[in-house]
């Protein structure tokens, strides 16, 4: 089963095309990457695939479910999404800030869930203090924490070893290389091919909105 299907997706700002007629297939438990640099058109296709930026044109399917232009479909519960910045709550603590997503969605559990998720990142030593305090490479770590909540099946990633030292980028490697043996899907982009290449099934390399070629 695919679980993105984007057919001529284009998104104009003006007289100028951050996506332009891209074609895209990512199959159930694939993890697929995007290279290039800023500007590329990379994280604007992130948006349109979460829901977040309406197309100008084009078709997204998520899930075999066609998504109405602008609309939101039953897909976006099945999706975890870290793009550009975490959207963390400053005065609210690492713990909070899982626990508000995880009863807005309706998790199960939620206060195991997201202890669980908080020693999966690295920061359940840090789960009371507030993430205005965090550094870069913590609010990353809680970025994907919240980005979990839920055990999404497809999860967007953008650049998310930004901020992490090498035995971060290692941890987060290794974790999500075992959400994939779930199952799960994973579509990933970076400015680096090496953060992502050990990653990926396949790697696409984005310029100007076009794909360039593969990796």
């Amino acid at each position: 089963m695919n679980v993105i299907q984007i057919n001529g997706l284009t998104k104009a700002y003006g007289g100028t095309r951050a996506v332009d007629g891209l074609n895209m297939r990512v199959g159930q438990g694939d993890i697929y990457g995007f290279v290039g640099k800023n500007g590329a058109g990379k994280s604007t296709t992130m948006k349109m695939i979460a829901g977040l930026v309406t197309p100008t044109s084009g078709s997204i399917k998520l899930f075999d479910e066609q998504r109405a232009d602008g609309g939101f479909s039953s897909s976006f519960s099945r999706i975890g999404t870290l793009i550009e910045q975490p959207g963390l709550l400053p005065n609210f603590s690492a713990f909070e800030n899982l626990m508000m997503k995880a009863l807005s969605i309706g998790v199960v559990r939620p206060r195991e869930q997201c202890t669980e998720l908080l020693t999966l990142v690295g920061l359940e030593d840090a789960g009371a203090r507030k993430t205005k305090k965090f550094s870069l490479g913590m609010k990353q770590r809680l970025g994907l924490a919240l980005a979990l909540v839920g055990s999404p099946d497809l999860l967007l990633l953008d650049e998310p070893f930004n901020g992490l030292d090498k035995d971060g980028v290692k941890e987060m490697r290794e974790y999500l290389l075992s959400y994939k043996e779930q199952g799960k899907t994973i579509l990933i982009c970076s400015h680096s091919a090496e953060d992502i290449s050990v990653l990926c099934d396949t790697v696409h390399e984005m310029d100007k909105g076009v794909i360039e070629g593969v990796r």
